[in-house]
């Protein structure tokens, strides 16, 4: 999928290392689970996924081509499907980050025909969470480690203009 400022696509085999540069920052995965730097642990995650009917690993790259993170599309339901892993490098401008989380988004209500998002954020990562808050998500619930969020397309949708009316 093409946007003003990025474009997604499906990952590929030859993505392991860049995926793995991201996963395994500290700074970039406290709030993640944590992946061991196995590249042929990851060609094999990979390579599950792009067999997978109901999971998308997409590559962001910017406008040069340029891979500038990774964003995944993975339990879906029967109306409703999880983001995460939407990792970027440091030096990504606003507007890249906003599209690549709008093109991802997209393409589940879009293209899979879904009406909501579900996905947790740890209660640590305060600046994912109120950025989520901002563009519609509602805290449907915690655990001990995660808030628990929804998002349904209408409530993205009224919510993400005036993001798109900033850049």
């Amino acid at each position: 999928m093409e946007g003003k400022y990025v474009s997604i696509r499906e990952v590929k085999v030859d993505d392991a290392q860049f995926i793995l540069s991201l996963r395994c920052n500290e700074d970039k995965s406290k709030f993640l689970h944590k992946t061991k730097y196995d590249i042929d642990a990851q060609i094999e995650y990979i390579k599950r996924c792009l067999a997978s009917d109901n999971e998308w690993y997409f590559i962001i790259e910017n406008k040069t081509g340029k891979s500038i993170g990774t964003y995944r599309i993975y339990d879906v339901r029967k109306d409703s499907f999880c983001i995460g892993s939407w990792l970027l490098l440091d030096e990504t401008p606003a507007q890249e980050m906003l599209e690549s989380d709008y093109l991802v988004r997209k393409f589940g209500f879009d293209t899979l025909k879904m009406n909501k998002i579900h996905f947790d954020v740890r209660k640590g990562n305060t600046k994912v969470i109120r950025y989520h808050k901002m563009v519609g998500a509602k805290i449907v619930g915690e655990t001990e480690l995660d808030y628990l969020f929804e998002c349904t397309k209408e409530d993205y949708m009224q919510n993400i203009t005036k993001f798109y009316d900033i850049i």
